[in-house]
């Protein structure tokens, strides 16, 4: 500390109060040394120091964030290209197949000679008296029904029947005579190109009209020299022979019909549900003896489980008829209507025993009359796949009761066969003959549409009138 002496006029020196008396080592008497500030404490040097360590850490720290950061958008841009990319390489391919397609399907095949397209439309109408011929230049395709005189194909002419994928060109030419000859053509279908719609061809009129054709007569579809005739359907087996004996009924045991007046009590027909057969016969006057309703209890509970019971009522069945017996009729049959049948009403019921499930009807009794049938019928199919149905009826009429039954065949009957037939159709026309190929013993049958055949049978329309024999089946 410095002081001013009022005495002289030199600075003086003093000792601070409390101080230490303790001089530096270069501490000059009676000099003044200069002030310095104090140096920094330790502690600022090294927040400067941390300090300006952070700062390179954050701007290293802050070029590696930007380089991954450049990087991430480099990658997510090089992964959106690539999903535009696939998005845009998927779409066109798409749309190739599409147009490829589409282009396909209206593509001319060359192998079908109704897609030549030299060819014109031809359609003449319809006139009988019209003769037709196609010559050189006339390249004509056969779009819909026609009826003419005559057509005589020649010079190189060309007549083509119009098909489509579809199969749905049914075309019908009415005429009396086709003449193909000296480079003239008349396709329907081709080899590699089968014709898939219904082409008709019918030659009318009798035999002794019309002009005669040397060589073919009056009514023909004839080929001459020089001609060419293409007739290419759809590939079906044309014959084949029966596997099984084809019966008249289509039933092995053959139809089953049977009807009487007054036949009083419950009259009851079992029949095989394999074979729809009637195995047994029989009759239980239940109106006038209890004993006869035991019996029929007794009856019932034998036979065996599948088989297939027809009851009907004869004049009247209710009077002696047990509560127990009706009980088991309701258990067997599955009846509804048993616990109320009463004096002559008409009832008849098919069921199948243990099955629980049956049909039947119940007419009341007034006037001598039950205005109308009590009805039963039930339908099933035989171990063969043929169908059939078992009836059962009673009533009366003006005075007179009536009851019966009835197995047949119903909605056609089915042929078994040795040869995979899948290819013929529902109304396909086949003839069925003996192998003696008489023509007194052949038949021409429709066949049914018959969801229930396997591919080794077919349905017809109608019953076999010829008598049981060796059969073969050919499809026109």
């Amino acid at each position: 500390m410095q002081a001013i002496d009022p005495k002289a006029s030199s600075p003086a020196f003093l000792q601070p109060p409390n101080g230490s008396s303790h001089k530096s080592s270069g501490y000059v008497p009676g000099r003044i040394v200069p002030f310095r500030p104090p140096p920094p404490p330790k502690s600022q040097a090294s927040a400067k120091f941390t300090s300006a360590r952070q700062e390179a850490h954050a701007t290293v720290v802050s070029s590696d964030e930007q380089r991954r950061q450049a990087e991430a958008s480099r990658k997510k841009r090089h992964k959106n290209t690539l999903i535009c990319f696939a998005i845009s390489s998927f779409s066109f391919f798409v749309a190739l197949a599409v147009i490829l397609g589409i282009a396909s399907k209206y593509a001319p095949d060359e192998n079908c000679p109704d897609q030549n397209p030299r060819l014109k439309n031809w359609n003449p109408g319809h006139d009988r008296e019209k003769k037709v011929i196609i010559k050189q230049g006339d390249l004509f395709r056969l779009n819909g029904d026609v009826t003419v005189h005559s057509i005589v194909i020649q010079d190189g002419g060309l007549l083509v029947f119009s098909d489509d994928k579809q199969g749905s060109r049914n075309i019908t030419l009415r005429t009396r005579f086709i003449l193909i000859k000296d480079g003239g053509a008349l396709h329907i279908g081709a080899e590699k190109c089968r014709y898939k719609s219904k082409a008709t061809i019918i030659l009318y009129g009798k035999l002794d009209e019309g002009d005669y054709v040397p060589t073919f007569g009056k009514k023909f579809v004839g080929v001459g020299p020089g001609g060419t005739l293409e007739l290419h359907g759809t590939r079906k087996l044309s014959w084949t022979s029966l596997s099984k004996t084809l019966h008249s009924s289509g039933l092995a045991s053959g139809s089953y019909t049977f009807e009487k007046e007054f036949s009083r009590g419950l009259n009851v027909r079992v029949i095989d549900q394999d074979t729809a057969q009637v195995l047994l016969t029989d009759k239980f006057d239940t109106h006038e003896s209890q004993n006869e309703s035991r019996r029929l209890q007794d009856f019932l509970k034998g036979l065996d489980f599948g088989r297939i019971v027809a009851v009907a009522v004869g004049d009247s069945a209710a009077k002696s008829l047990l509560d127990e017996t009706r009980t088991t009729i309701q258990n067997l049959l599955g009846s509804k209507l048993i616990r109320g049948l009463s004096y002559r009403q008409a009832w008849a019921i098919v069921g199948v025993i243990g099955d629980g499930d049956c049909n039947e009807s119940l007419k009341d009794y007034e006037n001598h009359n039950t205005r109308g049938r009590a009805l039963a019928q039930r339908e099933f199919f035989t171990i063969d796949g043929q169908k059939f149905a078992v009836r059962a009826f009673s009533e009366w009429v003006d005075g007179v009761q009536k009851s019966g039954f009835q197995v047949e065949v119903v909605h056609g009957v089915i042929l078994n066969l040795l040869e995979d037939v899948s290819t013929w159709k529902a109304e396909d026309q086949i003839v069925v003959a003996s192998t003696d190929y008489s023509m007194h013993q052949a038949e021409e049958f429709t066949l049914l549409p018959c969801p229930e055949c396997n591919r080794f049978q077919v349905k017809v329309r109608g019953h076999i009138s010829i008598p049981p024999s060796d059969y073969q089946a050919e499809d026109s």
